[in-house]
């Protein structure tokens, strides 16, 4: 059962994460990773590897051996994770590094636009999983998940805890805190002159960030299912390239910021940070269905064997990923967006230099109400996802298909045209994939024009 992305509780030692790692990757790929040198030594850059039957090549970095333990990554770390494994001798087609610190949108950022000039010249992709990444993973995963943890599954997210702290102390006028108390505003009058542009120019860049979110939610409300293809272009690199270049925008200007300032946007950062988290993970459990669907046409090359592009294995995939498409479609329009508008009200009033009490505890009120609503939301369950997703652009966060609606025939239908769809869609971009699939006869030469960007 494909379970929600649960904060599990993280290993405490970094040989007790590589073991979890491994075997998380072994499952997800289905393919035995094997460690590359002795256990806990590090050769050539890598940790584990494997080789697919069609020769592909899947490597591990597991960072954090050292006193770095679930610290968060950089993007110097995976340029030198990389300048490590240059010479790792079975050139890897995906180079994954794991890390059991947070996910971080400047890192994703990296990673993505690393891995669109890598394949350009034939060398491997790049992918990041943070802790909630693996968890996410973990959460469909249950021959993984009850060898690690048992049965149990936890129910108190660690993010919503963050989040929840994020909305105490906007509202709750502790120390840093900018919106409440007569101090606040004596510190706001005090500001450097260049505060109130800079603090302007970082809500404009808010308008940049809240238009790729309603161009994602706009995505989801028209189609019933999402590639992973649409996902990353229009959801998640949009959205990490252009946190990155806030985060990198407020850590230039913030010597122009007096403490409370700084504080403030420390605490807006990572909720939109979260945000980007989101992005990354719905399309996370795109690309595993696409997998799934891959995999199923590659099996079909064996000798007797068929396409089992319609069983268990690729239903499941695509009901968790319409699922999670479903649920985030609704923490955009809900939540999401609003808080970004609420952001840009909080921001424009520090710019304006003289920000009036009752305005500030009005915009943090909002925000706090924002906040506490989403860390509570739990989609509904139903039987009938994909019909649920046609019909959501009409529907609220709560609903679930109605008494008209709940048809097994209109359901299977919504899935069929899923499937028929994931004959190209899932093939996106899949160049050695689309390369072993035509070798076994399984797709006509022209499939190739799949491989090619933006096809």
């Amino acid at each position: 059962m494909t379970l929600p992305a649960n904060d599990f509780s993280r290993p405490s030692n970094w040989q007790d994460f590589e073991r979890l790692s491994i075997a998380l990757l072994s499952d997800v790929h289905e393919i035995r990773m094997r460690r590359w040198g002795s256990a806990g030594q590090r050769k050539n850059g890598v940790d584990a590897w494997a080789k697919s039957a069609d020769g592909r090549v899947i490597a591990l970095r597991i960072e954090g051996r050292t006193e770095r333990y679930g610290q968060p990554l950089t993007p110097a770390d995976i340029d030198a994770a990389l300048a490590d494994a240059a010479d790792f001798p079975h050139p890897a087609d995906t180079f994954i590094v794991l890390s059991a610190g947070p996910d971080d949108a400047r890192v994703q950022a990296h990673a993505a636009a690393l891995s669109a000039s890598r394949q350009a010249a034939g060398q491997s992709s790049v992918l990041v999983w943070g802790w909630p990444t693996i968890c996410l993973h973990l959460g469909q995963r249950p021959k993984v998940r009850n060898v690690f943890y048992g049965h149990e599954v936890q129910s108190s997210p660690k993010r919503k805890l963050a989040l929840l702290a994020a909305a105490f102390l906007i509202v709750a006028g502790g120390a840093g805190s900018l919106f409440l108390g007569k101090n606040a505003i004596d510190a706001s009058n005090a500001k450097p002159p260049n505060a109130a542009a800079n603090v302007g120019s970082i809500a404009a860049n808010l308008e940049e960030l809240t238009g790729t979110y309603r161009q994602c939610q706009a995505l989801l409300e028209k189609n019933v299912f999402t590639f992973t293809g649409e996902l990353v272009e229009t959801c998640r690199d949009p959205a990490a390239s252009q946190l990155a270049a806030l985060s990198k925008k407020v850590d230039r200007q913030k010597s122009g910021f007096d403490a409370q300032v700084q504080a403030e946007l420390a605490r807006l950062l990572a909720i939109f940070h979260e945000d980007v988290r989101e992005a990354v993970a719905v399309t996370s459990v795109a690309h595993a269905f696409d997998t799934a669907v891959v995999q199923s046409m590659k099996d079909g090359c064996a000798p007797g064997a068929s396409n089992d592009r319609d069983g268990a294995v690729v239903k499941q995939a695509g009901v968790a990923a319409v699922t999670a498409q479903h649920r985030y479609y609704f923490l955009l329009k809900d939540f999401i967006i609003p808080e970004m508008a609420v952001a840009r009200e909080i921001l424009q009033l520090h710019a304006s230099g003289a920000p009036a009490p009752e305005q500030m505890k009005a915009a943090a009120g909002r925000m706090e109400q924002l906040l506490t609503e989403r860390t509570a939301y739990v989609p509904r369950e139903t039987r009938w996802p994909f019909t649920a997703a046609s019909a959501r652009q009409n529907a609220t966060r709560d609903a679930v298909p109605g008494a008209a609606q709940q048809s097994d025939t209109v359901e299977e239908a919504h899935w069929r045209d899923v499937l028929a769809q994931s004959s190209t869609q899932s093939l996106r971009g899949r160049a050695k994939d689309i390369d072993a699939l035509i070798a076994c006869g399984a797709l006509k030469e022209n499939a190739r024009a799949l491989a090619q960007p933006g096809s």
